[in-house]
């Protein structure tokens, strides 16, 4: 799986010196990650092709060593990783808005008619770097890969939601009665957490509704105000 081989790459730059592109395929050549078959190794065209992969994502520099995203990885590759792919832009549009479009209008999302609907976008990529994408969003949670190998987005949980206002609302500055912004708040969560507006206010009116005591909202003639209550 590509998860596991850009996965595989992070974790061997980072516990080695490497000096070369041939060294560090040598050194993948022993990761599981590049066996297939019987005691079978990608070739090292192949195995270039994910560190390629890498040096696109912003993980590694030209010189094969972690840059700061390569690094923040290594705490926390699902969300950087699947937040690299949703914000790869295309004709001004970011990837997700892409794809999402895409799904809403395929009856049988196989990686064919994804490519198909997003080649009705203008959206030009190859059926091996989408099969990629898709892949590791779906082993980063953000996809739902089917048995017959069709993909859906996957919806956020309401009780995911929840942990994320909680824990936003904790590391965003407030002002002493505990209000903060809530546009700006609302812009941040969006973006870092790969929600449409549309996806965001659904879940927030359903938490509001389920928890009405948790949320208050205050608003003036320019500005809304969040503040949360235990």
């Amino acid at each position: 799986m590509s998860y596991e081989k850009i996965k595989s790459i992070v974790n061997v730059v980072n516990a080695s010196n490497i000096n070369s592109l041939n060294e560090l395929i040598d050194k993948l050549k022993d990761e599981p990650a590049f066996h297939y078959g019987k005691n079978k190794i990608l070739s090292p065209s192949r195995i270039k092709f994910y560190i390629d992969k890498c040096i696109e994502f912003g993980l590694l520099t030209n010189d094969y060593i972690l840059t700061d995203m390569g690094s923040e990885s290594l705490k926390n590759f699902d969300r950087l990783v699947s937040e690299v792919i949703f914000n790869m832009e295309y004709n001004g549009k970011k990837f997700k808005e892409f794809l999402t479009e895409a799904l809403m209008k395929i009856r049988i999302p196989t990686v064919e008619e994804i490519k198909e609907g997003l080649e009705k976008h203008g959206v030009e990529i190859s059926i091996d770097e989408l099969r990629t994408f898709l892949n590791i969003l779906a082993k980063c949670g953000r996809l739902e890969k089917n048995r017959k190998y069709t993909y859906s987005l996957k919806g956020l949980q309401l009780d995911e939601f929840e942990k994320i206002i909680r824990k936003e609302y904790e590391n965003t500055d407030k002002d002493p009665s505990g209000l903060i912004w809530f546009e700006e708040f609302k812009e941040k969560i969006i973006k870092k957490y790969f929600l449409t507006l549309d996806e965001f206010e659904d879940l927030f009116a359903k938490l509001q509704k389920k928890k009405p005591r948790l949320i208050g909202l205050q608003r003036s003639r320019t500005k809304s105000y969040l503040l949360l209550r235990d």
